[in-house]
Protein backbone atom coordinates (compact mmCIF):
# COMPACT_ATOMS: atom_id res chain seq x y z
CA UNK A 1 0.00 0.00 0.00
CA UNK A 2 1.40 3.36 -0.92
CA UNK A 3 0.45 6.66 0.62
CA UNK A 4 1.53 9.64 -1.42
CA UNK A 5 2.39 13.04 -0.09
CA UNK A 6 3.65 15.73 -2.45
CA UNK A 7 4.54 13.09 -5.03
CA UNK A 8 6.81 11.01 -2.80
CA UNK A 9 6.23 7.54 -1.42
CA UNK A 10 5.77 7.81 2.33
CA UNK A 11 5.22 4.22 3.44
CA UNK A 12 4.40 0.80 2.10
CA UNK A 13 2.19 -1.69 3.98
CA UNK A 14 0.10 -4.71 3.12
CA UNK A 15 -3.44 -3.67 2.16
CA UNK A 16 -5.33 -5.78 4.76
CA UNK A 17 -3.03 -4.58 7.56
CA UNK A 18 -3.45 -0.96 6.51
CA UNK A 19 -7.26 -1.34 6.26
CA UNK A 20 -7.13 -2.83 9.76
CA UNK A 21 -5.25 0.21 11.05
CA UNK A 22 -7.86 2.46 9.43
CA UNK A 23 -10.57 0.32 11.03
CA UNK A 24 -8.97 0.66 14.44
CA UNK A 25 -8.86 4.45 14.09
CA UNK A 26 -12.48 4.52 12.88
CA UNK A 27 -13.67 2.36 15.78
CA UNK A 28 -11.90 4.60 18.28
CA UNK A 29 -13.37 7.71 16.65
CA UNK A 30 -16.83 6.14 16.80
CA UNK A 31 -16.40 5.31 20.47
CA UNK A 32 -15.12 8.74 21.52
CA UNK A 33 -17.50 10.80 19.37
CA UNK A 34 -20.60 8.85 20.38
CA UNK A 35 -19.49 8.83 24.04
CA UNK A 36 -18.94 12.60 24.02
CA UNK A 37 -22.32 13.23 22.42
CA UNK A 38 -23.99 10.81 24.86
CA UNK A 39 -22.44 12.67 27.82
CA UNK A 40 -23.57 16.00 26.34
CA UNK A 41 -27.20 15.03 25.65
CA UNK A 42 -27.86 12.41 28.36
CA UNK A 43 -29.54 9.01 28.36
CA UNK A 44 -32.85 10.19 26.89
CA UNK A 45 -31.11 11.20 23.64
CA UNK A 46 -28.30 8.61 23.62
CA UNK A 47 -29.21 7.64 20.03
CA UNK A 48 -27.92 11.05 18.91
CA UNK A 49 -24.35 9.75 19.37
CA UNK A 50 -24.97 7.10 16.71
CA UNK A 51 -26.71 9.65 14.52
CA UNK A 52 -23.69 11.95 14.88
CA UNK A 53 -21.16 9.34 13.74
CA UNK A 54 -23.43 8.25 10.88
CA UNK A 55 -23.85 11.81 9.64
CA UNK A 56 -20.14 12.61 10.06
CA UNK A 57 -19.28 9.43 8.14
CA UNK A 58 -21.69 10.35 5.34
CA UNK A 59 -20.19 13.82 5.02
CA UNK A 60 -16.62 12.50 5.05
CA UNK A 61 -17.28 9.79 2.46
CA UNK A 62 -18.80 12.45 0.21
CA UNK A 63 -15.73 14.65 0.63
CA UNK A 64 -13.36 11.73 -0.03
CA UNK A 65 -15.14 10.69 -3.21
CA UNK A 66 -14.95 14.18 -4.72
CA UNK A 67 -11.36 14.80 -3.57
CA UNK A 68 -10.28 11.46 -5.02
CA UNK A 69 -12.10 11.93 -8.33
CA UNK A 70 -10.97 15.51 -8.86
CA UNK A 71 -7.43 15.60 -7.47
CA UNK A 72 -6.15 12.00 -7.77
CA UNK A 73 -4.03 12.61 -4.63
CA UNK A 74 -5.03 9.32 -3.04
CA UNK A 75 -3.97 5.99 -4.44
CA UNK A 76 -6.68 3.32 -4.79
CA UNK A 77 -5.07 1.55 -1.82
CA UNK A 78 -5.19 4.67 0.34
CA UNK A 79 -8.85 5.04 -0.62
CA UNK A 80 -9.48 1.52 0.71
CA UNK A 81 -7.80 2.41 3.98
CA UNK A 82 -9.87 5.56 4.40
CA UNK A 83 -13.23 4.37 3.02
CA UNK A 84 -13.27 0.67 3.94
CA UNK A 85 -11.11 0.91 7.05
CA UNK A 86 -11.62 4.26 8.75
CA UNK A 87 -15.11 5.22 7.55
CA UNK A 88 -16.31 1.61 7.38
CA UNK A 89 -15.44 1.23 11.03
CA UNK A 90 -16.72 4.67 11.97
CA UNK A 91 -20.03 3.86 10.28
CA UNK A 92 -21.25 1.48 7.62
CA UNK A 93 -24.07 3.94 7.05
CA UNK A 94 -21.69 6.09 5.00
CA UNK A 95 -21.08 3.20 2.57
CA UNK A 96 -24.83 2.57 2.33
CA UNK A 97 -25.41 6.27 1.60
CA UNK A 98 -22.67 6.30 -1.07
CA UNK A 99 -24.14 3.24 -2.81
CA UNK A 100 -27.55 4.92 -2.80
CA UNK A 101 -26.16 8.14 -4.29
CA UNK A 102 -24.26 6.17 -6.95
CA UNK A 103 -27.47 4.39 -7.95
CA UNK A 104 -29.26 7.74 -8.25
CA UNK A 105 -26.40 9.27 -10.27
CA UNK A 106 -26.63 6.38 -12.71
CA UNK A 107 -30.37 6.87 -13.16
CA UNK A 108 -31.32 3.79 -11.17
CA UNK A 109 -33.92 5.53 -9.02
CA UNK A 110 -35.94 2.37 -8.40
CA UNK A 111 -32.86 0.47 -7.24
CA UNK A 112 -31.91 3.38 -4.98
CA UNK A 113 -35.38 3.43 -3.40
CA UNK A 114 -35.29 -0.34 -2.87
CA UNK A 115 -31.77 -0.07 -1.39
CA UNK A 116 -32.85 2.65 1.06
CA UNK A 117 -36.08 0.87 1.99
CA UNK A 118 -34.40 -2.48 2.50
CA UNK A 119 -31.54 -1.07 4.58
CA UNK A 120 -33.75 1.09 6.77
CA UNK A 121 -36.99 -0.86 7.09
CA UNK A 122 -35.59 -4.39 7.01
CA UNK A 123 -32.55 -3.35 9.06
CA UNK A 124 -34.75 -1.91 11.81
CA UNK A 125 -37.12 -4.88 11.63
CA UNK A 126 -34.26 -7.40 11.89
CA UNK A 127 -32.76 -5.48 14.81
CA UNK A 128 -36.13 -5.69 16.57
CA UNK A 129 -36.53 -9.38 15.68
CA UNK A 130 -33.00 -10.13 16.88
CA UNK A 131 -33.78 -8.44 20.18
CA UNK A 132 -37.03 -10.40 20.51
CA UNK A 133 -35.27 -13.67 19.69
CA UNK A 134 -32.48 -13.04 22.17
CA UNK A 135 -35.03 -11.88 24.74
CA UNK A 136 -36.86 -15.21 24.54
CA UNK A 137 -33.64 -17.11 25.18
CA UNK A 138 -31.98 -14.82 27.72
CA UNK A 139 -34.00 -13.82 30.76
CA UNK A 140 -33.84 -10.27 32.11
CA UNK A 141 -32.04 -9.71 35.40
CA UNK A 142 -34.33 -9.14 38.38
CA UNK A 143 -35.34 -5.50 38.73
CA UNK A 144 -34.40 -4.58 35.16
CA UNK A 145 -37.24 -2.52 33.70
CA UNK A 146 -36.18 -2.16 30.05
CA UNK A 147 -38.22 -3.85 27.32
CA UNK A 148 -34.99 -4.30 25.32
CA UNK A 149 -31.81 -6.23 26.16
CA UNK A 150 -29.84 -2.98 26.63
CA UNK A 151 -31.08 0.25 28.14
CA UNK A 152 -29.98 3.46 26.42
CA UNK A 153 -27.38 4.09 29.12
CA UNK A 154 -25.78 0.70 28.39
CA UNK A 155 -25.41 1.19 24.64
CA UNK A 156 -22.35 3.46 24.79
CA UNK A 157 -19.98 2.82 27.69
CA UNK A 158 -18.11 5.76 29.11
CA UNK A 159 -14.42 5.89 28.11
CA UNK A 160 -11.94 5.30 30.88
CA UNK A 161 -9.96 8.33 31.95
Amino acid sequence: LMFYGLGTQVMQLSIPFAVGIGGCVGALLRFYISSAVHRAVGDELAFVGTLAVNLIGCFLIGVLVVVTERTHHLSPHAQRVLVTGLLGSLTTFSAFALHSVNLLQHGRVGAAIVNVAMNVVIGVALTWLGMLAAGTVISEPAGHDSEFPLSSSETVPEPEA
